[in-house]
């Protein structure tokens, strides 16, 4: 291998990393890398433009104004026009299914019209306003001190819409977009993609050829979830300050089980987080709470096992039940945290008083179906919204991707409405506190560990990883070669 490539490894099971259900941070990685973003967070937690030339809030008019670079090409050679930003802010509100983007951009006027599938039009939101050539207008239907933190994530890039398929979700062929690399060749049989840097000239030490691999085929110069290279010494190791993700239950509230406030009290007095954590392949950290270390709103929980308590509960509500080995669906994750954790957890329940087993399943959004039908909850990752906290929430609010895993709640529901109007990031916090409360007082989802960002590299060829926060968003950019 030439010295200006380098293999970046994300252990993944999905076909590809730009589809839906590919894990975030393995699809926000490439998606950087491709499409570039809008704006970006530095290590200072100030929001820098990127592909916008600039940002701020029009104090007379009361919306954000967003104004694109000059200049800008895809990589399929068309130039970037306004009608392109205000396409990619709205997509995914158009798709034809709950996405993980139609979760965030909260707050938008007119947003809540749309229904997904609907046919993509310019100028259908009202909330967003064509100023010009170059810039456009982005009207709230309330304050939310956190857009321009939301628009810090790919799920917001610029993308061109004859690219897509009808549905907006899927690309006709692979993603196209401004960022500083483009896809020369895909493997599909290995699961390996060639990106290619697209301006040598304005990036001149950054790596040339990046070698994407999903599978572990040749020994990487750098990753950031890879139980081998966080236990070679060859390798530099750094933690970057914004989490990687967290693993957790989402209960089933469809299930007579999942819906029950006394069973999911019932595991969680039942489970010993440091016990668990200790057998994670990569390193881990007990998570007792919604809100991870360093965000807004964190109330700093402390675990509460009782045993004694848990088994009484799971002898009241499984009744006639008590002796069913219940199938509990997992997404795939045993390539970098492997699988003794897990039965850590199954001897942990087992002993309050509760049988289940772990199936591995690939549905990320729609899992409590056919065989799991009646599985009272599942286990899955996500990210840590290190970026705008109040997403964390909104995968448990009604009508998120995430189905069947929200419960029937107005108070829940008030409590997110409540935070999404806060005029500061201030009053942002304390409403975050209420809401993570309620959450961990009524065991929404029980929150088992978060998965530090630590970047594993091969410094015989890179000098540095350069300026990254961590957490689903890592720009191979700023990667400095030797």
């Amino acid at each position: 291998m030439k010295k200006d490539e380098i293999v970046f490894y994300s252990a993944a099971k999905s076909e590809n990393p730009w589809i839906e259900n590919a894990p975030g941070d393995l699809k926000n990685v490439f998606h950087t890398a491709i499409l570039n973003l809008l704006v970006y967070m530095d290590t200072d937690f100030n929001i820098k433009p990127i592909t916008l030339e600039s940002f701020h809030w029009d104090y007379k008019n009361k919306y954000y104004v967003l104004t694109l670079k000059p200049d800008l090409y895809f990589t399929n050679g068309r130039k970037v026009t306004i009608e392109d930003l205000e396409f990619s802010l709205l997509r995914p509100f158009f798709a034809a299914a709950k996405n993980v983007g139609s979760m965030r951009l909260i707050n938008v006027k007119g947003i809540e019209k749309i229904k997904l599938g609907t046919l993509y039009q310019s100028g259908l939101v009202e909330g967003i306003k064509i100023l010009s050539s170059n810039s456009l207008a982005v009207i709230p239907s309330s304050p939310n001190p956190s857009f321009m933190y939301t628009l810090a994530r790919s799920n917001y890039s610029l993308r061109p819409k004859e690219e897509f398929k009808k549905d907006l979700l899927n690309w006709k062929k692979w993603p196209i977009g401004v960022g500083p690399y483009k896809i020369t060749n895909e493997d599909k049989e290995n699961r390996k993609y060639t990106l290619e840097l697209v301006n040598h000239n304005l990036l001149k030490d950054a790596p040339r050829k990046i070698i994407f691999e999903l599978e572990r085929i040749s020994k990487p110069d750098i990753t950031l979830k890879d139980p081998i290279s966080s236990n070679d010494s060859s390798f530099k190791h750094i933690e970057l300050s914004a989490p990687l993700g967290v693993r957790l239950f989402a209960f089933n509230y469809t299930s007579k089980l999942g819906n029950n406030a006394e069973f999911r009290k019932a595991i969680n007095l039942s489970l010993k987080r440091n016990l668990i954590t200790k057998e994670t392949l990569i390193p881990s950290i007990p998570l007792n709470e919604v809100v991870t270390k360093g965000s807004i709103g964190r109330l700093n929980i402390v675990e509460n096992q009782d045993l004694i308590e848990a088994k009484r509960l799971f002898k009241k509500v499984l009744g006639n039940q008590i002796d069913r080995v219940f199938k509990i669906p997992h997404t795939p994750d045993s390539d970098f945290l492997g699988n003794s954790y897990k039965t850590v957890i199954i001897k942990q329940l087992e002993m309050a008083g509760l049988k289940i087993e772990f199936i591995e399943s690939n549905n990320l959004w729609n899992t409590f179906q056919d065989e799991f039908s009646d599985s009272p909850f599942r286990m899955l990752g996500k990210g840590a919204d290190y970026y705008d906290p109040l997403m964390t929430f909104t995968m448990f609010k009604k009508g998120s991707p995430l189905i069947n895993s929200y419960p029937n709640d107005d108070t829940l529901d008030t409590l997110m409405e409540e935070a999404k109007i806060s005029p500061n990031r201030d009053i942002l916090g304390l409403s975050i506190e209420k809401l993570s409360k309620y959450f961990t007082d009524n065991d929404i989802a029980i929150h088992l560990f978060s998965v530090p960002t630590i970047v594993h590299y091969n410094p015989q060829k890179i000098k540095s990883v350069g300026e990254q926060v961590g957490g689903q968003t890592f720009h191979l950019a700023h990667i400095t070669m030797k």
